[in-house]
């Protein structure tokens, strides 16, 4: 069953992101002087959009949290992940300067992945402590990327260096080497804490509604507005699609700045 709440939340995320990109490529390749952009108002949208996106993505994930078929779960992350790998390719190729490299896609499609593998064992803990437990982790590994510990302007520590020289697979876990550089960067950690907390609340929702004798989530969640529901069903291609799309457009319109 879709719930149309859930699609309609995916479409708003891409509709934000669409509109994002728009404003980051007016701003660095058409020479745009928006210096707003540049500050906390453009990195509070930005967080925003990828927020709501691995948030819901993980609820998701909760739905399927008694599914037994495991190859379809696996398929559709292995999906996901060749979606993102294709997205670095072609970054590589055409713009090497702002090539993606772990980027949204990829990190979704291996969270798909091992939250499937982990199901067993993720069942056994009540869905309140998973809550708990990944609310607190994700504060406290949210600035590991930039070499300490703490969500954003709290800092709790700073890491040694030598932890941050292991190359890619370092990065890939959270720990970004200084010769790497992503324009689209998500690391395992911390962005699984995020990714996992969705799936203990959709699993704490469940538990919830099963303890009253009902299935299926809220009503709310039946309810959607159609314009966003579409995109939210084709969120895959039109991750993949936006931005050529906009950079087509923006350059039919505007000359790119020296």
């Amino acid at each position: 069953m879709r719930y149309r709440l859930l699609d309609t939340l995916r479409g708003f995320s891409l509709v934000s992101m669409i509109l994002y990109h728009i404003c980051w490529d007016l701003v660095h390749m058409y020479g745009f002087d928006w210096p707003w952009f540049m500050k906390t108002q453009g990195y509070l949208w930005q967080q925003s959009i990828c927020w709501l996106f691995i948030f819901v993505s993980g609820f998701c994930q909760g739905l399927k949290r008694d599914e037994r078929n495991l190859s379809s779960v696996c398929k559709r992350g292995l999906t996901i992940m060749a979606s993102g790998l294709l997205v670095t390719a072609a970054t590589l190729v055409f713009a090497p300067e702002s090539k993606i490299i772990f980027g949204v896609l990829f990190f979704l499609g291996f969270s798909i992945m091992l939250t499937a593998w982990l199901g067993p064992l993720l069942r056994k803990i009540p869905a309140k402590a998973g809550l708990l437990c990944s609310t607190i982790l994700l504060f406290i590994f949210r600035n590991i990327n930039d070499g300490n510990l703490g969500f954003e302007t709290i800092i709790l520590c700073r890491l040694p260096d030598f932890l941050y020289e292991h190359g890619l697979l370092g990065s890939f876990l959270g720990l970004q080497d200084k010769n790497f550089s992503s324009a689209d960067y998500f690391s395992f950690i911390p962005w699984y804490f995020l990714f996992i907390k969705g799936y203990f609340l959709c699993g704490n929702l469940l538990r919830r509604r099963e303890a009253k004798g009902l299935s299926g989530l809220p009503d709310v969640f039946t309810k959607g507005i159609p314009v966003l529901e579409t995109l939210g069903q084709h969120s895959l291609l039109v991750y993949l699609l936006h931005q050529p799309v906009i950079l087509l457009i923006l350059s039919l319109v505007f000359k790119p700045a020296l």
